[in-house]
């Protein structure tokens, strides 16, 4: 999967779940239903459930292997993680940050 098929696709989750930004920064999601109901899932996870390729942890172990999952380098799935999370707010994971949120509308 590519970098600007991840974002649209993303960009397709925004009514399947409840998209928040926490105080802290970081973007989660809440699951609406299915096996997902009530769990927080961070974009990657999201999208990998969206897409049928499983459930996975909110943590970076799970956003690793859901990302090997879809397609994506580990270096845009580190680099994903840490915007969502809010681990850096310095260059690449602000740009990031701002697609995500841009893709989400948030």
């Amino acid at each position: 999967m590519e970098i600007c098929e991840f974002y649209s696709n993303l960009a397709q989750t925004s009514s399947t779940y409840g998209w928040t930004v926490s105080p802290s920064q970081s973007v989660m999601a809440m699951g609406k239903r299915g096996k997902v109901k009530g769990m927080t899932l961070n974009p990657v996870t999201a999208v990998a459930y969206k897409l049928g390729k499983g459930v996975f942890a909110s943590t970076k172990r799970g956003t690793t292997q859901a990302g090997k999952a879809l397609g994506l380098t580990k270096t845009f799935t580190e680099n994903l993680y840490q915007a969502t999370t809010n681990k850096s707010n310095r260059g690449h994971s602000q740009v990031v940050r701002g697609k995500i949120r841009s893709a989400l509308e948030i």
